[in-house]
C-alpha cells in the first residue's frame, strides 16, 4: 500500500505531505494492518477538549490520529502498542498549541495576502515534475487546490507571528566569544576565531529564537483555560505528569466506556508498569491480547512481562506467537530471536534463526526487485 512514498515519486509526495499531515487534515490515507484505526466511541462527534472555549472535536482529534499513524508507519515501516498512547499525547499537545497560536495570531491581526499565497502555491507546484504531477499528489491526499491554499495561509500566519515573537532577539559578542572558548579551549582572538565567529553566531541565534518562541508558547498554556472532556486524554496527561495512580483511575474510565479498545489496556498496563506493578501490567496485556491476538508487538509486550515475573515458559510462547504475526518485519524477527535464546528451547531458538535468514532472503529479492523497477522507470 505504501510503495509510493518510498520511491522517487513517493519522495515528491513527502514535500506536500509536509504541508498537510504537519495541520491534521489528510484523510482516506490509512494503514490498517495490526494498527487499530479507531472509531468514534459512544459520544459520537462529540468535543473531547475545550482551549479557552475553543472546542477540540473528536472527529477532528480522531483524523489527526489517522494521519500520525500514517506518517510513522511510512517513516519506520511499524507503529508499536507501546507508542499509541505517546503519539495521542503529542497530538493533543499539537492540537492544544494550534488553538493557542490561531488566537494569538487573531490578536496580533496577522495577515497573508493573496500574492503570498499564490507565490508560495507555485512553489509548491513547481517542485514537482509537472502540474499534473502536483494534482496527482494533491488528489491523492484528498486535498482540493483551494483546501491547499488555505493551509497554505495558515502556514505563513504561523510563520509571521514566529517571526514577530523572535524579533526581539539578539547575541552578543560577549555569548560569541564565550562559547569559542569553552568548546575550543582557545582565546577569541585571531584568524581561528574569525572564521568561527560568523557559524557560531548563527547558531547562537538559532537558539535563541527556538527558546524565545518556547517560552512564548509555554505563557500562552499557562494562562490558557483547558478543559479535557476525554478520560483516555487525562489519564496521557497524568503519565506524562508522573501520577500514575490517578492515570490507571482515568484509563480505567476510558476502558469502562470503550472496553474492547486493546490499546487502552496497553496504556493502563504501561500504567501499572511505572507503578511498579508487574501483576496489574500483565493482567492488562492479556486482555490487550485477547483482543487483539494477530497483533505481534502485543504478543511480545505480554511476553516480556511473562519474562519479568519469570514465567518463561509462557514468555516464550508468546514470543513464537509474536513471530508467527510478525511478517517480513525483520527487527523484530531478530529482536525475538534474541529474546527466545533467554527464554527458549535450544529448538525455539533454531527455528527463529531460520526464519530470520528466509525473510532476510525475500526482502534482499524485493529490494533488487525494486531497483530493477525503478531503473527501468527511469
Amino acid at each position: 500500500m505504501f510503495r509510493g512514498f518510498r520511491g522517487k515519486k513517493g519522495a515528491r509526495l513527502t514535500k506536500i505531505l509536509v504541508i498537510v499531515l504537519a495541520i491534521a487534515f489528510v484523510g482516506g490515507l490509512l494503514y490498517t494492518g495490526s494498527v487499530m484505526v479507531r472509531e468514534p466511541s459512544q459520544d459520537g462527534y462529540g468535543v473531547i477538549a475545550t482551549v479557552n472555549g475553543r472546542s477540540i472535536t473528536r472527529e477532528a482529534f480522531e483524523q489527526g490520529y489517522r494521519n500520525a499513524i500514517l506518517a510513522e508507519y511510512q517513516y519506520t515501516g511499524r507503529v508499536l502498542p507501546e507508542t499509541i498512547g505517546p503519539i495521542r499525547a503529542s497530538l493533543l499537545d499539537q492540537f492544544i498549541n494550534t488553538a493557542l497560536i490561531t488566537d494569538a495570531a487573531a490578536k496580533e491581526k496577522i495577515r497573508v495576502s493573496s500574492k503570498e499565497i499564490n507565490e508560495e502555491f507555485k512553489l509548491q507546484e513547481e517542485a514537482f515534475p509537472s502540474k499534473e504531477d502536483f494534482r496527482d499528489a494533491l488528489s491523492a491526499n484528498n486535498v482540493t487546490e483551494t483546501q491547499f491554499k488555505n493551509l497554505i495561509k495558515d502556514r505563513l500566519t504561523i510563520q509571521k507571528l514566529f517571526a514577530q515573537v523572535q524579533a526581539g532577539v539578539t547575541v552578543s559578542e560577549d555569548e560569541v566569544k564565550k562559547t569559542y572558548t569553552d568548546e575550543t579551549e582557545n582565546p577569541a582572538e585571531g584568524e581561528e576565531f574569525d572564521k568561527k565567529r560568523s557559524e557560531i553566531e548563527t547558531r547562537l541565534r538559532t537558539e535563541a529564537q527556538e527558546d524565545a518562541l518556547t517560552k512564548w508558547l509555554e505563557g500562552l498554556r499557562n494562562e490558557a483555560d483547558i478543559k479535557l472532556m476525554d478520560a483516555e486524554l487525562r489519564a496521557l496527561v497524568k503519565l506524562q505528569e508522573r501520577d500514575y495512580e490517578e492515570a490507571i483511575v482515568e484509563y480505567d474510565s476510558a476502558i469502562a466506556l470503550d472496553p474492547d479498545n486493546a490499546y487502552l489496556h496497553v496504556g493502563v498496563a504501561q500504567a501499572h508498569m511505572s507503578n511498579d506493578d508487574l501483576e496489574h501490567a500483565t493482567e492488562a496485556l492479556e486482555k490487550a491480547v485477547d483482543l487483539r491476538p494477530e497483533d505481534p508487538y502485543i504478543r511480545l509486550l505480554l511476553g516480556l512481562a511473562y519474562r519479568d515475573k519469570g514465567s518463561n515458559e509462557l514468555a516464550a510462547d508468546e514470543f513464537k506467537a509474536a513471530s508467527e504475526y510478525g511478517g517480513l518485519d525483520i527487527l523484530l524477527h531478530v529482536r525475538l530471536e534474541s529474546l527466545l535464546k533467554t527464554v527458549g528451547t535450544g529448538d525455539d531458538v533454531k527455528k527463529q534463526q531460520a526464519k530470520v535468514e528466509e525473510i532476510r532472503a525475500l526482502l534482499e529479492e524485493r529490494d533488487k526487485a525494486l531497483e530493477s523497477q525503478e531503473q527501468a522507470d527511469d
